[in-house]
């Protein structure tokens, strides 16, 4: 049976490929973008499955016409609603333009909030879902991405909470939190700042940083890893309430929330440089 699928930030990576994997499926798929041209492709394979509504998540009066875009297109109900859009920005917090937390905060997680708040009258008609994109960093708190961290912390919480409200309805709210995916998110937040802190303390840490990201984007989960673990969680009929598709997830996961707070942060701070020097006598 053909279901309704609204997807947020599906102009690339991720949220095009799920766009992509449910309209194969024969659902009807609901995306929101920014620039429409970036997924013109899916609109001529796809016309009549296929709903386009633009929408920039740094504008709350934009995603406040979503719900009357819906009744546009005499769409009354959502099967599931798949919040991905997102951003990350690193920087040393102390040295980061203020506007970039304020955008980060805004697209990761108040734009998620206030969407699934309008959406949920319309999930509840089908007794559906709503998937959380959320990160391992989520879990645990990574240097440099102060901002990044803190919205999915945040996006943690919140589906924490909404999961126990909508049992009342038989929705089910899903976390999906995975670790490193290879998407144009690397691109998009980490090359171009590579060069921006280096007259700071926080130089040398920052580079060997970047170039931790740089292995990690090497070391990514393909797409198609993530489209088969947010399928399961949209379709299986005992889903999971967290997935963490998360590579090397023993380093990356497990460790991190085995070891005791302190001693791991000697480890990152230590591997980073972000250690103190003696001071001098």
């Amino acid at each position: 049976m053909m279901k309704t699928i609204f997807i947020t930030g599906i102009s690339s990576g991720i949220g095009k490929a799920l766009a992509e994997a449910f309209l194969k499926n024969g659902d009807c798929v609901i995306g929101t973008v920014r620039d429409e041209n970036s997924v013109s492709d899916l609109k001529q394979s796809f016309p009549e499955q296929f709903k386009i509504l633009q929408i920039d998540f740094l504008h709350s009066s934009q995603i406040a016409r979503v719900a009357d875009l819906l009744a546009q297109l005499n769409i009354s109900k959502v099967d599931v609603l798949i919040n991905n859009a997102g951003m990350a920005l690193a920087a040393p917090f102390e040295h980061q333009d203020f506007s970039e937390v304020q955008n980060t905060i805004q697209v990761n997680l108040l734009a998620v909030m206030q969407l699934t708040q309008m959406l949920i009258p319309f999930v509840k008609k089908t007794q559906g879902r709503i998937i959380q994109i959320s990160s391992v960093s989520g879990e645990n708190g990574t240097p440099f991405l102060a901002a990044y961290c803190a919205s999915k912390y945040a996006i943690e919480g919140f589906s924490e909470s909404l999961r126990r409200e909508m049992n009342l309805f038989g929705v089910k709210v899903i976390i999906v939190g995975p670790g490193s995916v290879q998407t144009p998110i690397w691109d998009k937040g980490f090359q171009k700042i590579k060069s921006l802190y280096q007259n700071t303390d926080y130089k040398n840490s920052f580079n060997r940083f970047m170039a931790f990201a740089d292995s990690e984007k090497n070391n990514a989960l393909p797409v198609s890893d993530l489209v088969d673990v947010i399928f399961d969680a949209a379709y299986s009929s005992s889903p999971k309430i967290r997935y963490a598709p998360v590579p090397r997830a023993w380093m990356n996961r497990t460790i991190p929330r085995l070891l005791p707070k302190a001693f791991f942060d000697r480890l990152t701070c230590k591997a980073l440089g972000l250690t103190p020097e003696a001071p001098s006598k």
